[in-house]
């Protein structure tokens, strides 16, 4: 990841739709786009992630202002600081089932330093009065949403998607990845063009020194 990318916090009280992530590297995602075009070959619909935008979410933070973005970035600095490198291999598709349809994802069979990490960032972002979602934390990196198979066997099709990522799954080769630094992401859509996650500051993870 080039640290370059990265933006200044904001200066103003515009409000920002923002998360916490792991960024992969331009082969990685490739790697991943992989995967997720081999499900979409076998959909009716879906809304791919584009590659560039694939990550893997460590806390959602929805629309914050200046300050909130202020302690948000707080908070990442100091759970990056007390964390250290994160080692992962994405194996298995999954899906969560959903009426409009299944969001498709890849999932951490292995995954040495996330829980720890991912813990310690929800203590530093509750200590800071930020919200935080207290749904259990699944480690995936979302590929496709709104997926809806080609061949339904039930009324949503449920079934067969997730047959589909079971197929699928039995052909990929586990991807193993390493993680130096964490990012506060901006979700925004620049100049009404299509949707991008823009890096606005990256920490590195303790141990590491940072390329900013």
């Amino acid at each position: 990841m080039n640290n370059a990318e990265n933006h200044q916090l904001s200066a103003d009280q515009t409000q920002k739709r923002l998360f916490i992530a792991l960024r992969f590297s331009e082969e990685e995602q490739e790697a991943l786009a992989q995967s997720r075009d081999a499900v979409l070959e076998r959909l009716r619909s879906g809304h791919p992630t584009a590659t560039a935008n694939i990550h893997l979410t460590l806390a959602f933070l929805g629309m914050l202002d200046c300050a909130g973005e202020q302690r948000a970035a707080s908070a990442l600095r100091a759970a990056a600081n007390a964390s250290g490198p994160v080692a992962l291999s994405l194996g298995s598709l999954g899906v969560f089932l959903h009426r409009r349809g299944g969001i498709v994802w890849r999932g951490a069979s292995r995954q040495e330093g996330l829980l720890a990490l991912q813990h310690t960032l929800v203590q530093e972002l509750a200590t800071r009065g930020l919200p935080v979602d207290e749904e259990p934390f699944v480690p995936h990196v979302t590929l496709v949403r709104g997926a809806r198979p080609t061949r339904s066997s039930g009324e949503d099709g449920t079934p067969d998607l997730r047959l589909i990522c079971d197929e699928v799954s039995r052909h990929l080769a586990a991807l193993e990845t390493r993680h130096t630094e964490v990012s506060l992401m901006w979700s925004h859509h620049p100049t009404g063009e299509q949707l991008t996650y823009t890096p606005i500051l990256t920490a590195p993870l303790r141990g590491w020194k940072s390329c900013i």
